[in-house]
């Protein structure tokens, strides 16, 4: 059994790894304009590079799984952590834009596997606080995410923002060299103080057949590949979108990712408490409807202050879904934790590979107004997804209730 301490130093060492995660999803979108400027690319170009990091991230979902099955989770993580490392070093060496677009997918596959193997071993230790673990682990992502468009924002306006890369590198192999000093819990170890743990769901729906739970399980995973296929197209372009939507200077855009994932940083933080209150479904729905809202009103904004505050509001409410889909899924498939977690980290990979590269495309071929209904469109489908959820679940209720 793991003392306090060490189970102390271990969760946050995963909370570092997933502030790298969330720096390394954030990344392209933070330095696209200057990155564009220097290449002299297109957005349509720009998103190429998003769909191919996020197809390293696909990559290193198995990868790591394989990696697990032959070494520590400790060896792993670090290796995860040296890659992410490499690739600072050479994007800061700018080279040609095809070797730079190779290079982005070893962002990709560090960030695939260390996001995968932290989520697993965190869902399966921690199983009556799985929303509240979950939601320490997205709130670093969000701290990453958040402080990196801040770091690049000051350093554009120094005439500076090639340093960034050396910066991520310093912090990745710092956590390469402390996942070497780590003991990882190898057992439940949850705690049983009802004050702390998830609101009081549903027994996992009974399935009649193998069927049923494919369709189930297929809903959750398009749930994510949409959701993640907004985030990440809100984390690539929003900054782009500031400047030619709105016309804000490059400086200014930039800092359109900090207001973000300050919302998402808050968010993530009403997590622990919203989660010991609300169910799954019912916090889902509330954030997924709020989105809409938001999103519906964001594409009648002309000017940049009512854009920040949109912003901020989408942060807030977008915070809560990505981990909440996974805890969902984790609690219907019981025992299955592992591979439900690495089916959904693969396919957030998948949301990030599919919908950044058409945003972009887009945002060279059609008004500013009609990407924003795209964007629209995706977090509608995301509502489509959960209330075919829910109706399944009902009919499975109602189908174990009756006799025979």
């Amino acid at each position: 059994m793991l003392g306090v301490e060490r189970l102390r130093q271990f969760a946050w060492a995963s909370y570092g790894m997933y502030a790298l995660s969330g720096i390394a999803a954030v990344l392209l979108g933070a330095v696209m304009p200057e990155l564009l400027h220097h290449y002299h690319a297109s957005y349509g170009l720009g998103g190429r590079m998003v769909f191919i990091q996020a197809m390293g991230f696909l990559l290193g979902v198995p990868l790591a799984s394989r990696a697990m099955a032959r070494h520590r989770p400790q060896v792993v993580l670090s290796g995860a952590a040296l890659i992410i490392t490499v690739a600072q070093v050479c994007l800061f060496m700018l080279p040609a834009f095809w070797l730079a677009s190779l290079v982005v997918v070893l962002n990709g596959i560090g960030a695939g596997a260390l996001e995968s193997i932290v989520a697993a071993i965190v869902l399966d230790r921690f199983i009556q606080q799985r929303a509240i673990y979950m939601s320490r682990l997205e709130v670093a992502f969000g701290l990453g995410a958040l402080l990196l468009p801040a770091l690049t924002g000051g350093l554009i306006a120094l005439g500076h923002w090639r340093a960034v890369f050396p910066a991520i590198a310093v912090f990745a192999l710092g956590l390469a060299v402390w996942w070497q000093t780590i003991s990882v819990p190898s057992h439940e170890a949850s705690v049983s103080d009802s004050r702390h743990q998830d609101a009081v769901m549903a027994p996992p729906p009974t399935f009649p057949h193998r069927a049923a739970k494919i369709v189930v399980l297929s809903l959750f995973l398009s749930m994510t590949v949409v959701y993640v296929g907004l985030e990440g197209s809100v984390n690539s372009f929003m900054p782009s979108l500031f400047i030619a939507g709105l016309h804000a200077k490059a400086a200014i855009a930039v800092l359109s990712s900090t207001v973000f994932w300050s919302g998402m940083v808050i968010g993530r933080m009403a997590i622990h408490w919203v989660a010991r209150h609300l169910r799954y479904d019912q916090y889902l729905f509330l954030c997924i409807s709020v989105v809409l809202t938001i999103l519906l009103i964001f594409s009648q904004v002309r000017s940049a202050v009512p854009g920040f505050v949109l912003i901020l509001g989408l942060g807030l409410f977008m915070a809560a879904i990505y981990s909440l889909v996974m805890v969902y899924a984790n609690h219907t498939f019981p025992g299955r934790t592992h591979a439900i977690t690495g089916l959904v980290t693969a396919m957030a990979g998948g949301g990030g590979a599919i919908f950044p590269p058409l945003l972009g495309y887009a945002m060279d071929h059609i008004p500013i107004t009609g990407v924003l209904w795209i964007l629209f469109g995706m977090a509608l489908l995301l509502l489509l997804g959960l209330i075919a959820t829910t109706l399944s679940f009902q009919y499975l209720a109602s189908r174990a209730d009756q006799p025979g």
